[in-house]
């Protein structure tokens, strides 16, 4: 189960409720709050013990890089980085950099206390966990955490993962975000009670609007946290309302929301007061996680049980009455499957080689179409918030710089933009892979059948396909704000002058030449990987169904020749009716 959120949401305190205990610290700001798991102790992780994962030399140089980039610091070296974090104040620095000076800054505090460990992995207690966790001089060189806890939630085999927020330096990892998201049994979205949608917030969930119909059930539920601050039950609806509006405006229909108070549920959990648990609203919302995990997920595994255990069935009852021929008729039987075996196998050997990379190729290029599209349509959008009055103001000090720092968050922003479709594109493209290896199997599979009845293959169950590796998208930056900061007179002009909008005419055509060159050279790379997943999906699946056919037709030439009881065959079948009409 994966939560977000932003940091002010309340993750902490909401997981906290989940788990029945105060476990994790309750942090008050912190930008670089790494992934952290809780699950239930194993092998030699006992209870109350935890594995920090710090981060490398190298991820942590590029962390600096990262960072000093956004605060147009030059390069970040490792005699002389800390000098200059150590130097900063937050004054004349964009709203976006804020984030950064902050991790600069705790990076220096705690370096010469982490720096002998980079790159190791601790063990820590409970006490060193929380410091890890909630000290942003430490939690900022680690890269994830693991802590082992017992409690109800755990012992079912639930991992809980708190992810670093929405507006957190890691939210520019897209690809770490979108893994989480596409391998997480449930999705938890956490949001404070009247807090408005942060800009990190409004962009992961436009990224899990994207995402939401490529799942085979509906997995995210909707926090809305510290719900006894209302003051009435109108009120509270108003802000649900409000959430449920965004949310659909976002792309995520009929959402699921909770409001609860993680405040007074963890009270309750602990004190055993049922009324305050029921009054908190958290009952309501683990109620309906416990049937989602209980019943909603294990029924897709039974689905894939009702075919294998209906084709066994079939398969016996072809048999019985196979066993039950006179020996003649068993004999022609017996030439018969082995004609049909040498076409049988042809027919599979074809369909593992068959070329999908047509159908590939045209997806993929429709989709790339649409990605481009969506983020023209949304470039007004984007850059009216980078460029907004409440950044570029007469008090804001350095306008010129403040101005050239608008740009460059405007470009970070369509940057994440198009990594975020991109990733979201890769589930899309997976899912129509699987479609078009699925449809050629079963065609495969029929034929077989229609040749010869008794012959039931299964088709194969394919796994999840791993995402490409390519990392995040990385584009340095792609126009040159400063030459065009000498048009920039006044906030005044610019806002009521029309300064802004001949700005947006001249850049647009740049941004969209600039990311549709990249989006090209992402197309190749998909058209390369997707067209071998399928093709490796076919290979695995012509050899499973292979040895389906060669096990099958095995088992009925030994039956064939020496027929056994053909009651065994009937009570078999009876058996495996039983079994299906109770998995219905």
């Amino acid at each position: 189960m994966a939560l977000f959120g932003a940091f002010s949401a309340g993750k902490s305190s909401f997981a906290n409720a989940l788990l029945g205990e105060d476990v994790l610290p309750v942090s008050p700001h912190p930008t670089t709050a790494a992934i952290n798991r809780i699950l239930a102790p194993q092998d030699d992780f006992k209870h109350g013990t935890a594995q920090v994962k710090l981060k490398t030399l190298e991820a942590l140089q590029d962390d600096l890089n990262y960072s000093f980039s956004v605060l147009h610091l030059g390069k970040a070296t490792i005699d002389g980085w800390r000098q200059i974090a150590s130097s900063l104040s937050p004054e004349g620095i964009h709203p976006a950099g804020l984030p950064h000076f902050g991790f600069l800054k705790a990076a220096a505090l705690g370096w010469d206390q982490i720096q002998a460990q980079l790159g190791t992995t601790i063990t820590a207690d409970l006490q060193q966990y929380h410091s890890f966790v909630a000290d942003e001089s430490r939690s900022c060189f680690v890269e994830s955490i693991d802590l082992y806890y017992s409690c109800p939630l755990t012992e079912q085999g639930i991992v809980l993962v708190d992810t670093p927020g929405a507006d957190s330096l890691h939210a520019r990892h897209t690809g770490v975000t979108f893994q989480y998201m596409k391998h997480a049994d449930a999705i938890v979205f956490v949001t404070y009670y009247n807090h408005a949608f942060s800009k990190g917030d409004r962009q992961f969930l436009t990224q899990l609007g994207r995402v939401k119909d490529s799942f085979a059930l509906d997995k995210m539920f909707f926090i809305v946290n510290a719900s006894d601050l209302a003051s009435s039950e109108d009120e509270l609806q108003q802000v649900v309302t409000h959430v449920d509006q965004n949310l659909r405006a976002r792309g995520i229909r009929l959402p699921h929301i909770y409001p609860l108070s993680s405040m007074n549920a963890l009270e309750a959990k602990t004190s055993g007061d049922e009324a305050l648990y029921q009054s908190s609203g958290f009952a309501s919302f683990e109620k309906a996680l416990g049937e989602f995990a209980g019943e909603e997920l294990p029924r897709l595994s039974l689905q894939a049980a009702i075919q294998d255990v209906a084709a066994a069935r079939k398969r016996a009852q072809e048999w019985s009455a196979m066993a039950k021929q006179d020996e003649g008729a068993r004999q022609k039987r017996i030439q018969q499957l082995l004609e049909t075996k040498e076409i049988a196998a042809e027919r599979i050997k074809t369909f593992g080689t068959v070329d999908l990379s047509r159908d590939m190729v045209q997806e993929i290029q429709e989709l790339l179409f649409h990605v481009r599209q969506r983020i023209g349509f949304n470039l007004g959008e984007f850059f009216l918030e980078a460029f907004h009055p409440s950044v570029l103001r007469e008090d804001a000090g350095q306008l010129k710089q403040v101005f050239v720092d608008c740009g460059r968050e405007l470009e970070r922003t369509l940057v994440r933009e198009l990594d975020q479709e991109l990733w979201a594109t890769t589930l899309r493209l997976e899912n129509k892979g699987k479609a078009l290896v699925h449809t050629a199997a079963a065609a495969t599979v029929q034929d077989i059948h229609d040749r010869d009845a008794v012959l039931l293959l299964t088709i194969p169950e394919e796994k999840s396909w791993p995402s490409p590796d390519w990392g995040d998208l990385q584009m340095d930056a792609f126009i040159d704000w400063s030459s065009m900061a000498s048009s920039f007179k006044s906030p005044k002009n610019f806002f009521e002058g029309g300064g802004r909008d001949k700005l947006r005419q001249t850049v647009d055509p740049l941004i969209k030449e600039v990311l549709g060159v990249a989006s090209e050279e992402k197309q190749q790379q998909l058209i390369d990987f997707y067209c071998s997943q399928a093709a490796g999906a076919q290979e695995r699946q012509a050899s499973i169904m292979q040895e389906q056919l060669k096990d099958m037709l095995q088992s009925m030439l030994q039956m064939l020749e020496s027929p056994d009881d053909t009651e065994s065959w009937d009570l078999l079948a009876n058996q495996l009716m039983s079994i299906e009409q109770s998995i219905h």
